[in-house]
């Protein structure tokens, strides 16, 4: 059975899975299974043995989003046994994280939308839209900012699915706080951090695909030392605790003054740039390096580029 506490948002989402025994497809015997399972132990997602899976919701949305959740945290769990093996959090762990959530951030009134400011919602839709196109964000979770002015940047709101955010949707952030009747993802406060302490990242991605998230959960090092292109895109990406992005802001925003990406175990990817594109790319880039890794492991361990090969890139490609 899938254990969905291999991240908050999945637990969240998905709750414990039932698990409903064998019955004949279409039968009234499989469906007092499930509905047993549904109403007695209250799931919302229902696990059917040799058969599929049932799940339940307030709507088709709510269903959609608890489906699509699912099907991300078993390939993450399959991916991360590949490689290693699969941590999950405790009950308790999650509860300390979701309280950490910024609640009550200040709102102001009088808020502009000058053409730049325009174009950048626009260019943040696009690259969101295409993230979930290529699975490296799914609806229920990713979030994407760019720096405006200063540090004043705009950020994608919380509880909207992601292929469905409009550029309205997207939320100002001015002086730390957000323009009026909007909610900004939960990460807003370690996105305005990242922007204070690094003035050369003007665009951060913040997003869960399953094979960098396999690497995540099993707590393996991801090595991207393993064509040259990976190396010079993303250069080495450290993984951090779970929870330190919360308990440690500035600790993990200095980080981004060395490197382009982090992984945060049991939680997500952190990717930055100096323009949004770039840094979907750096972002296809890991995925794609992570996959390959994932992919490999079956066949043997990696035989990764070494000190000498690396300096040799540093040098030809300029890389500090």
């Amino acid at each position: 059975m899938p254990d969905t506490n291999i991240v908050p948002q999945a637990r969240d989402i998905c709750g414990e899975i039932g698990f409903a025994p064998y019955g004949c497809p279409g039968s009234e015997d499989l469906g007092e299974k499930i509905a047993t399972e549904f109403k007695n132990k209250r799931y919302k997602a229902v696990i059917m043995e040799n058969h599929g899976v049932v799940l339940g919701g307030t709507n088709m949305m709510d269903v959609y989003q608890r489906f699509e959740t699912l099907e991300f945290c078993c390939r993450t769990i399959v991916n991360a046994g590949r490689i290693g093996n699969v941590n999950v959090l405790t009950d308790e762990q999650i509860a300390q994280y979701i309280h950490h959530f910024p609640k009550n951030i200040a709102h102001y009134m009088d808020v502009e939308y000058p053409s730049d400011e325009r174009a950048l919602r626009s260019d943040m839709v696009k690259i969101i839209r295409r993230a979930c196109d290529q699975g490296l964000m799914i609806s229920t979770y990713g979030t994407v900012s760019v720096r405006w002015h200063d540090n004043d940047f705009l950020i994608t709101p919380r509880d909207v699915a992601r292929w469905d955010i409009q550029p309205n949707d997207i939320v100002q952030i001015k002086n730390g706080m957000a323009e009026a009747g909007k909610v900004p993802s939960r990460s807003v406060a370690l996105h305005h951090r990242i922007y204070q302490l690094n003035p050369h990242i003007n665009s951060i991605i913040t997003t869960q695909p399953v094979n960098l998230m396999a690497h995540a959960v099993s707590r393996q090092a991801f090595d991207v030392r393993t064509i040259p292109e990976s190396w010079i895109f993303l250069q080495d990406v450290p993984s951090v605790p779970f929870g330190l992005i919360y308990n440690e802001i500035d600790k993990i925003a200095t980080m981004f003054n060395h490197h382009r990406a982090i992984l945060i175990e049991n939680d997500c990817v952190f990717v930055s740039g100096d323009k949004l594109l770039n840094t979907f790319d750096y972002l296809e880039v890991a995925e794609f390096s992570a996959n390959s890794l994932v992919m490999a492991s079956s066949i043997g361990p990696l035989q990764p580029m070494g000190d000498k090969e690396i300096d040799e890139l540093r040098i030809a490609f300029n890389v500090k």
